[in-house]
């Protein structure tokens, strides 16, 4: 599974956000998505680009080797190793303001990496008052879906 966003590395338009402090109960990526769905509603808006985590400390997830039995929803937790790693961090993301019906997409795919060897799936800082994020966004231009899953039937 991977959630790209390409570019063709050319100079263009970007979305420039800087924060500092969480303020309020939703991590940076939910943050921007509610403010996207607050502006244009139910149409899906998907971003990519980077965004560093300048200072503070925020929870990622490491997967372990593969699980030998299929992994159910409620079951991931369990499976996955949770970190706090600190800053700064490096991270990669892709992310959709909405649902897009049918499609069976990550509503947000974001992952980290560091020159101190720190890195995994981000989920949120957890140093509200210190983190500091810049990040550098663009739109997605074309969404593809590739080899979708088959519908589950009960």
């Amino acid at each position: 599974m991977a959630n790209l966003f390409g570019s063709d590395g050319e100079q263009g338009d970007v979305i420039k956000i800087i924060a500092k402090q969480r303020t309020g109960k939703l991590d940076f990526i939910s943050s921007i998505q509610e403010a996207i769905k607050s502006h244009y509603g139910s149409q899906p808006i998907s971003l990519g680009g980077v965004f560093l985590i300048k200072k503070g400390k925020a929870m990622l997830h490491v997967m372990p080797d593969f699980s030998t039995e299929p992994l159910e929803t409620d079951k991931m937790k369990d499976w996955l190793r949770f970190y706090e790693m600190k800053s700064p961090l490096v991270c990669l993301t892709v992310f959709h303001s909405s649902e897009m019906e049918g499609w069976d997409l990550r509503i947000e795919h974001t992952h980290c990496f560091s020159e101190h060897g720190e890195g995994g799936h981000y989920h949120f800082d957890t140093t509200p008052e210190e983190v500091e994020y810049e990040a550098y966004l663009n739109t997605a231009k074309v969404v593809y879906r590739i080899d979708q899953p088959p519908p589950v039937s009960h």
